[in-house]
């Protein structure tokens, strides 16, 4: 199981890395290409700080959580693959780490995140959301590991 997962997970990371790469080398920042369908854009934007720029002004800050952020991923994920079973937590996390690893190597090598997926909306506030599947692999993730945790309460009930 152990082995399956970090699979997973450098094939994850692997592939936000890589994407990566590709809109640093191809795009232009502001450049904007629409893919297939219509709905998703792909777009260059650098974010130095947090959801939505969130504490942009204040670089260390922003590093040193996203850091510690790190280090809890790591503490957990030892914890929880230390454990039987688990599947769907153990999947979550692998995710979760998956995607926080990106964000983190980004950050730390480059001092900001790179994001390259919109979407295309009437709803402005939505539009200008811009993120990475590293951000897609946190928010799936986190989704896994409440529904396992959730999950393992019901079937251990007293």
């Amino acid at each position: 199981m152990l082995s399956a997962m970090l699979v997973l997970f450098a094939i994850l990371l692997g592939t936000d890395v890589v994407i990566k790469r590709w809109v640093e080398d191809e795009l232009n920042l502001g450049e904007e290409r629409e893919l297939p369908g219509g709905k998703l854009i792909l777009r260059k934007v650098y974010n130095r700080g947090f959801l939505l720029n969130l504490l942009d002004k204040y670089p260390k800050a922003v590093k040193g959580m996203s850091v510690f952020a790190g280090a809890g991923v790591l503490v957990w994920d030892f914890l929880m693959f230390a454990k039987k079973r688990n599947y769907v937590r153990k999947l979550g996390m692998t995710l979760v780490s998956a995607g926080a690893a990106s964000n983190l190597f980004d950050r730390l090598a480059k001092g900001r995140v790179v994001d390259y997926i919109g979407f295309k909306t009437k709803k402005k506030f939505l539009g200008r959301i811009t993120a990475n599947l590293g951000d897609i692999y946190l928010a799936c993730g986190g989704v896994l590991v409440m529904a396992g945790e959730m999950f393992s309460m019901v079937l251990h009930r007293d």
